[in-house]
C-alpha cells in the first residue's frame, strides 16, 4: 500500500533537502587583516651634539620576495629551517620598506640629516662634501615560536657604513644587529606587535652604533 504524502510532510521533506544543499555551498572566504608598524615608540633623548649626515640606501631583503607582503612564522621546535607564511595576514607594504621608514625615524632623530642613496643615482653630499651611506640588509623578519606557546618576533639587520667613492666603496664599519622580541599570544596579531617592538629596539641600538663608529 502506498504511503499517503501530505502536504505538511511533503513540507517537511523539501526543508531537508533546501538544509542540505545549503550546507555544500561554498563558504565566503575570510578576510585577510593587513598589519603595518603602528605609531612609532617614544624616542629617547639625545644630547643636544651635532651629529654627522648620513645617507640612507634601500634596505634589501634577501631572504623575502620582492614585493612580497606575506607575515612569515617559524616553528623553532620542529623545523627552523622552513619559512612559513599565515594565510590570513598580510602586511600593508613589503617589510623592508616598513623597516627603512621606521629606521629613518629613529636615525633623524637629535637633528641629524639623512639623506637618500639610490643606486644609480649621484654620490650624495652635503654643502659639497661627501657623506658616508649606511646599506642595511635585512636578513630575518619573521614570528619565531621557541614552543608551541612561546614565541618571539625576530628582526636581524647587517649593517654597513661605506665611503662611496667614483672608485670603489670604501668600508668604515659593519656589525649586525639583532632583536628577539617577546610574543604576547602564539598568534599573528601578537607576533606582528612583536616584530613591531623588535624594529624600535632595533632602531634604538642602530641609532647609538652610528653614533659610537662616527666618532672614530
Amino acid at each position: 500500500m502506498r504511503a499517503l504524502i501530505t502536504p505538511r510532510r511533503a513540507w517537511c521533506w523539501a526543508a531537508v533537502v533546501w538544509l542540505a544543499g545549503c550546507s555544500t555551498l561554498p563558504r565566503p572566504p575570510q578576510a585577510v587583516t593587513r598589519y603595518d608598524l603602528g605609531a612609532p615608540a617614544a624616542l629617547a633623548a639625545l644630547p643636544a651634539v651635532a651629529l654627522p649626515a648620513v645617507a640612507l640606501g634601500p634596505v634589501q631583503a634577501p631572504l623575502l620576495a620582492d614585493g612580497s607582503t606575506l607575515v612569515h612564522y617559524r616553528l623553532a621546535y620542529a623545523d627552523a629551517q622552513v619559512l612559513r607564511a599565515y594565510t590570513q595576514a598580510r602586511w600593508s607594504v613589503p617589510p623592508a620598506q616598513m623597516v627603512q621608514q621606521r629606521l629613518r625615524e629613529h636615525l633623524t632623530q637629535g637633528g641629524r640629516v639623512v639623506l637618500s642613496a639610490a643606486p644609480g643615482e649621484a654620490l650624495p653630499s652635503v654643502q659639497g662634501r661627501r657623506v658616508p651611506v649606511l646599506r642595511l640588509a635585512l636578513e630575518e623578519f619573521s614570528h619565531v615560536f621557541t614552543t608551541a606557546q612561546d614565541s618571539v618576533g625576530w628582526v636581524r639587520v647587517r649593517a654597513t657604513l661605506v665611503d662611496p667613492a667614483p672608485q670603489g666603496d670604501v668600508l668604515l664599519a659593519q656589525r649586525v644587529l639583532e632583536v628577539r622580541q617577546p610574543a604576547s599570544a602564539p598568534n599573528a596579531a601578537a607576533g606582528v606587535q612583536a616584530l613591531a617592538q623588535g624594529v624600535d629596539v632595533l632602531g634604538g641600538a642602530l641609532t647609538q652604533w652610528l653614533q659610537t663608529v662616527s666618532k672614530r
